[in-house]
């Protein structure tokens, strides 16, 4: 089904005539690339596009099926849409509550004439098309080029910034438009902060280093996290004081990863992954959720949470990111995309689960 018949049909579903789109990530897939500006109007009928002049001419060299509207001083959101209305004979029109603020729309409701109703896009971008699967896939493998390397730089004695900066400039020059999100080091004690977002601290030998990232591509995110143990201090992995932890969320991922097939309820793949860690006595430690949707937004839905009832179909994006964090010790949390398939998943990354010693080859 394509995404104006998709959307028609949530129309009907909705009994609502038309909606007006606004929002970054569901606007995107019908202009072709992410702007904050402009507008998607799609009715029963016709496709629209209100875009302003320093925008219309790209929207208009990548887009088919839709009518441009120039947006300028005559030429308002609310005047277009209510001659829309007039043209179309719409009586109740869809916006996106959730994305619009308070006073934006109370504007629109004094200024248009249709009814307008709040109404949320999500669930139409829950299974992703063909397209968007390949460039998740992109993404995924520039993430994972990406662990390889940076696990070969890691250093005793760098500070955690100088890491996430070779990151990201690494995911850049193999194709990322930019990080998914603010880049995610934390070593030693640092690693109990589940978002401890890269800091001045020195990475020490011995230490567990958690790295959380993710590379944008055409739109699309990758997330990935990976903990290593940094070199110099033990002949082996499993001299270091939380190799059992790292085991334990280890297996716990694997289990999630097991328990994910098309019927399958978002919490009750949380559930396999929460109940290891729980048996292990760490429990308390596990303080989010175990993974999420991801696409467009880094975070979307469904979520692998302890309520989501959301029943697992072909074509979802997840991540699936269990972890354990123990205050003034470290932490651990291991992080893959899987794709749900006509089976079962597919793990979208290739670097192994192992914890390395960085800096080695």
């Amino acid at each position: 089904m394509t995404l104006l018949a998709a959307l028609r049909a949530w129309l009907e579903a909705e009994q609502l005539d038309g909606v007006i789109i606004s929002s970054r990530q569901n606007k995107q897939p019908h202009f072709g690339f992410a702007t904050s500006s402009g507008y998607v109007i799609v009715t029963r009928q016709h496709a629209h596009i209100l875009v302003e002049f320093r925008y219309y001419s790209d929207v208009a060299a990548r887009t088919k099926g839709y009518q441009l509207h120039l947006l300028d001083s005559g030429h308002s959101l609310s005047s277009v849409v209510n001659q829309l209305a007039q043209e179309e004979d719409l009586q109740r029109l869809g916006f996106e509550g959730d994305q619009v603020s308070w006073q934006t729309g109370n504007q629109w409701q004094t200024a248009m004439h249709p009814t307008l109703v709040s109404a949320s896009l999500d669930s139409l971008r829950q299974i992703k098309s063909a397209e968007e699967i390949a460039l998740i896939r992109v993404a995924c493998g520039i993430a994972d080029a990406t662990a390889d390397h940076i696990r070969r730089f890691i250093q005793p004695g760098m500070r955690e910034r100088e890491v996430a900066a070779e990151l990201e400039w690494y995911m850049k020059q193999h194709g990322a438009e930019k990080p998914s999100f603010d880049t995610i080091v934390a070593s030693g004690a640092r690693g109990a902060l589940p978002h401890g977002k890269a800091s001045e601290k020195v990475i020490v030998a011995g230490e567990l280093v958690t790295l959380d990232f993710g590379a944008q591509y055409q739109g699309y995110c990758s997330d990935m996290t990976r903990t290593f143990l940094v070199a110099g201090r033990y002949t082996n992995a499993e001299q270091s004081p939380l190799y059992g932890v790292y085991q334990t969320v280890l297996n716990a991922q694997l289990a999630a990863i097991a328990a994910i097939r098309p019927g399958v309820a978002c919490h009750t793949v949380d559930n396999a992954a929460r109940t290891l860690i729980s048996d292990a006595g760490y429990g308390p430690h596990f303080g989010h959720n175990t993974g999420h949707a991801i696409g467009i937004d880094v975070h979307e839905n469904p979520r692998f949470s302890p309520t989501d009832t959301t029943l697992l179909q072909p074509g979802m994006l997840l991540t699936v990111e269990p972890g354990i964090y123990l205050e003034g010790e470290g932490g651990v949390r291991i992080e893959d995309v899987v794709l749900v398939t006509e089976s079962g998943a597919e793990v979208l990354y290739q670097t192994p689960k192992t914890l390395l010693m960085t800096g080695e080859a």
